[in-house]
């Protein structure tokens, strides 16, 4: 995510109120095309620059303001079976009253009129599929605007020399502040971008791996605030394990601790490399020449993931993969709704995309980042996870570049504008969280987002090695990463290959 400062967003969130109720009042007269674009005018400008004013923020993408002759300009995106993962703020048929869905459907009705286009989205599939459907196009020839790709997906297209280095798109300025910078820092290969995060889209926010906590339970059991313990940075995992000690109740006094007592943690399988990267630990890293440099295996790491096994063998924790009876047959993000509904646990590991599926839930929770090794560490770690995420890229037979990327500047600059305050908004206040402390956990997660770029790659299966440590509570973490070693070397010296920058 972009920087921008939280104080500054009750300005911003006031601004888009009138903007709403601006463009309810006058959405009697809008028609739309079948490519679902508005001809109607969007709410006047004078607002917006409202909030400009006051946020002393500018909003100009420097891009020319050119007349496409009603060009259909496509995006083409994720599509999710359950919903849960697509990306779902490109493009709306109609304004509905909702603050995130109309700031979407202005953002687009501006950049229609302004550049004389039409917003337009395509569904790809999910998880593997989109991958497979740029592979078919590209391999045909066929134009492709945009597209919008889990992490998965993009570095396997980018893997095969399918899309730009978005270093060469006309136009795109990767350093403004719309763009992510963590993600051009951490996966920017050999000096190589060939995909991006950042405020074109909300789904990279989503997939950033989080705690959330019951509130009641924090009161009830007579604990430190956690909000002010990452105020202080103090939220350490030695803290977090004590915090969940503290809770642990056999409440039917069956003597097992399962989902209808109280426990400290609920985790998934993936929360192994959220933790061991939130504990100051990378599978891989790029080094001053933008080389990736494995760094999975040190003694900090060791040290870190024996403290990690220590924990979820204890009773206090609970796996929804592999320990859940009565949820069992439920999806992960069911099984968080019914134990955070339950006060059945302190803490749970979840995606920041889950806090919509949490806006049922009367017990009132609030979010954390995930806690550090020590004090000594310098920021908190989230991750961002590969299978949820979505990155911006170009395919190599876009058949204008330079219109490209002037709309996606343009595009993105909106977003930050006006799509940007109503995510924040409709997350924590409308609909969903229930304090004002987690605006400002808010900045200190989006900040401190971590792209392990090992992960992404995947380089010797990495990634399923720690999940396979994590879901058998294995403390081997130096003998299973020595086994893989020549491996993952061998996995990327392959990608440096394709890239055009391996021997």
């Amino acid at each position: 995510m972009a920087k921008i400062h939280w104080k500054r967003l009750a300005c911003m969130a006031l601004a888009l109120m009138i903007l709403c109720l601006a463009a309810c009042s006058e959405s009697g007269g809008n028609a739309k095309d079948e490519q679902g674009a508005s001809t109607g005018a969007e709410t006047p400008a004078a607002d917006i620059s409202a909030v400009e004013e006051e946020t002393e923020e500018s909003f100009d993408p420097g891009v020319p303001v050119n007349d496409y002759d009603g060009y259909t300009f496509t995006f083409y995106i994720r599509k999710c079976g359950a919903n849960f993962w697509t990306v779902k703020d490109i493009w709306v048929e109609e304004l509905n009253g909702d603050a995130l869905n109309d700031a979407i459907f202005n953002r687009n009705d501006y950049i229609n009129n302004t550049y004389n286009i039409t917003v337009a989205q395509e569904f790809m599939g999910d998880n593997g599929a989109c991958s497979t459907y740029v592979t078919k196009m590209v391999t045909a020839g066929e134009n492709m605007d945009a597209v919008i790709c889990n992490g998965n997906d993009t570095t396997s297209i980018a893997g095969k020399g399918q899309v730009m280095d978005l270093k060469d798109v006309p136009y795109l300025n990767l350093e403004a502040k719309w763009w992510d910078q963590n993600s051009i820092k951490d996966l920017s290969l050999c000096g190589k971008t060939f995909f991006a995060a950042g405020e074109l889209t909300e789904a990279d926010n989503n997939a950033v791996n989080v705690i959330a906590f019951v509130k009641d339970n924090i009161t009830d059991y007579h604990l430190d605030d956690p909000y002010e313990l990452v105020r202080e940075g103090t939220f350490t995992i030695d803290k977090f394990v004590e915090m969940s000690n503290a809770v642990l109740t056999d409440k039917n006094g069956d003597g097992k601790y399962n989902e209808n007592d109280v426990i400290g943690y609920l985790y998934f399988s993936d929360s192994g490399q959220t933790m061991f990267n939130a504990l100051g630990n990378m599978c891989a890293v790029l080094d001053d020449n933008g080389d990736p440099q494995i760094t999975f295996l040190t003694d900090h790491s060791a040290a870190s993931w024996t403290k990690l096994i220590s924990f979820i063998q204890q009773d206090c924790t609970l796996s929804m993969s592999t320990e859940l009876d009565v949820y069992k047959g439920m999806g992960d993000y069911d099984v968080k709704v019914k134990m955070i509904e339950g006060k059945n646990t302190l803490f749970s590991w979840v995606h920041m995309r889950d806090i919509e599926n949490l806006r049922e839930v009367e017990s009132d929770f609030g979010v954390l980042p995930n806690p550090k090794f020590d004090e000594a560490q310098a920021t908190y770690c989230n991750e961002n996870d590969p299978y949820g995420t979505g990155f911006f890229s170009v395919p190599i037979t876009c058949a204008e570049p330079e219109r490209t990327g002037i709309i996606i500047e343009a595009f993105s600059a909106r977003s930050m504008q006006t799509v940007l305050p109503a995510y924040y908004d409709i997350t924590l206040e409308g609909k969903y969280m229930r304090d004002n402390d987690s605006l400002e956990m808010l900045e200190i997660i989006f900040d401190s987002v971590i792209y392990d770029i090992g992960r992404y790659y995947n380089w010797g299966s990495m990634y399923g090695t720690i999940s396979s440590m994590w879901n058998g509570k294995q403390d081997t973490f130096a003998s299973s990463f020595e086994k893989t070693v020549k491996i993952v070397n061998k996995s990327m010296e392959k990608t440096l290959k394709t890239y055009g920058t391996g021997d």
